[in-house]
């Protein structure tokens, strides 16, 4: 045998070792950390809640896991399980043990275990619909659903124009710059707070944000797929980036903007921009979106104002503030179910129809989470509320099983999506949900809906809305593959979505 080939051999021997032990060793890792927060966190005060969050913990890490040495990049079912792992799964771990809630009222111990019960049933069903095989993708022929220069330029002017005439209703440029609770003194002072009718707040601050991602999304997807046709059309998405960038900054700055929205924007503009092919960097993807849930989450307070800094805590600590709320707002959901019985999809009916104004719908429902919260009499009621307890609330145990597997089954759509080459629509829609799905999440969806709707509308109307490339910025080859593109004819999990690259080796998970 020659020398090369034994090097090839051995090798392809090494890479077969460590795809055989690879998840021996995790599996390992991943016990042996259920059990050390078993004994430290369980153990000192035993609980069946206690119990049940364990076992939270041990379906997310191990769901995590598999979505991280998938052969192909899983942004969305990644995020999905980091958070749910770090906010709802370990955090009440620690609440639990010490008897210590976010917010001090009475402690509510007969629901316990079923705001636990109502989160296994969530996790669980949501992985049975993503576990789901789909069927073969269909044929992306349409030109209306190319993502082409044109579109982004257009997308990015009409961004620049609402700023223009609306920075100035809603406080001016500088106050964008300053703090949360001058922005929002300057948009009281314009008379955009009509009681609880947002309507205007919508259209002038709302709108403009929501506008100014999908055009920076869809300018990186034209960098991603390097679609324009000349050094002509490259400086100008070159200026139409800058300007989308700048817009951003403006309306989803740390600053001003809540965090999701913040964190949100720099998700979607890395998810546009890159596709992580090799296990190394998805993993640091993963261990990523865990530390930054876990420590840098509750640190993003430090923009908020001067009382959210005073009251910043570290360390575990932290783990106790209302930053991690999401157990006890699932205990008052149950505690609000047993009270006062199901709502039947008046809150999320009223969170879609999020742009028809009060004025107009008398019975337009305020936000789950502000109901749940004023329930338990709390006087600060803008409170988060989890998906899967405000699903509970409004549909019952069955309705949180049937659409968190149907939620499962969309995120594995979502997943694929991301994976296909070309960018076109669905990739573009897939880069929103996924960065903005932590806020949905976190909930209530009559908070979240109104930023992450109009950005999906935004998005459909300015892809749907251009049949063709009229002025010749877009590359001619890229418009043609694009227009009679398919998506990968196997899904990308398996491991033919990788061979494009001959110039590298193949990578396996470690």
């Amino acid at each position: 045998m020659k020398r090369a080939d034994r090097k090839t051999g051995s090798g392809a021997t090494l890479r077969a070792a460590r795809w055989r032990t690879g998840p021996v060793v995790a599996s390992v890792a991943g016990a042996a950390l259920v059990v050390f927060l078993g004994v430290t966190t369980v153990l000192p005060r035993p609980t069946v809640a206690g119990l049940l969050g364990l076992v939270v913990v041990a379906i997310c890490l191990a769901a995590l896991y598999h979505a991280t040495v998938a052969e192909s990049f899983a942004p969305v079912a990644v995020t999905f399980w980091a958070f749910v792992g770090v906010w709802v799964g370990f955090a009440p771990l620690l609440q639990i043990r010490d008897r210590r809630l976010p917010w001090p009222d009475l402690p509510l111990y007969q629901h316990y275990v079923t705001a636990q019960v109502i989160l296994i049933l969530a996790v669980t069903a949501y992985w049975a619909g993503y576990a789901r095989r789909l069927p073969a993708p269909r044929q992306v022929s349409s030109g209306r659903l190319r993502v082409t220069v044109e579109k982004a330029i257009v997308l990015t002017g009409l961004a620049l124009v609402m700023a223009v005439v609306c920075l100035p209703r809603t406080g001016g440029l500088a106050v964008r710059f300053t703090s949360r609770d001058d922005l929002q003194r300057a948009i009281e002072q314009a008379g955009l707070r009509g009681g609880q009718d947002l309507a205007l707040l919508g259209l002038f601050s709302t709108l403009p944000a929501a506008t100014s991602v999908v055009a920076l999304i869809l300018c990186l997807l034209c960098w991603r797929n390097r679609g324009y046709a000349d050094a002509r059309a490259r400086l100008i998405l070159t200026l139409a980036t800058a300007v989308a960038v700048a817009l951003n900054l403006v309306y989803n700055n740390p600053l001003t903007a809540n965090r999701f929205s913040s964190f949100s924007v720099m998700l979607a503009a890395g998810l546009a921009l890159v596709r992580l092919r090799r296990q190394r960097w998805r993993t640091l993807f993963s261990v990523g979106m865990l530390l930054g849930l876990a420590v840098l989450y509750p640190l993003a307070n430090l923009f908020r104002n001067d009382r959210s800094r005073g009251n910043l805590r570290l360390g575990l600590d932290a783990y106790y503030t209302w930053d991690f709320d999401g157990f006890q707002q699932t205990v008052n959901a149950a505690f609000y179910v047993d009270s006062q019985g199901h709502t039947w999809g008046h809150h999320l009916i009223s969170a879609l129809f999020f742009w028809v104004p009060r004025s107009l719908w008398e019975g337009k429902a305020i936000p789950a989470g502000n109901v749940v919260a004023d329930s338990r009499g709390y006087e600060f009621q803008n409170l988060a509320l989890p998906f899967w307890a405000e699903v509970f609330v409004e549909f019952s145990l069955v309705g949180v099983v049937v659409l968190f597997f149907c939620y499962g089954k969309l995120a594995r759509r979502l997943d694929r999506a991301l994976n296909s080459s070309p960018a076109h629509l669905p990739v573009a829609l897939a880069v929103i949900f996924a960065a903005c799905q932590i806020g949905l999440l976190r909930g209530p969806l009559g908070a979240q809906i109104p930023f992450v709707g109009a950005a999906f509308v935004v998005l459909l109307v300015g892809v749907l809305g251009w049949r063709g490339r009229i002025w010749g910025l877009t590359r001619p080859d890229e418009t043609a593959a694009t227009a009679g593109a398919t998506e990968p004819a196997t899904e990308p999990s398996e491991p033919a979505a990788e061979s494009s690259e001959p110039t590298e080796p193949a990578e396996v998970p470690r």
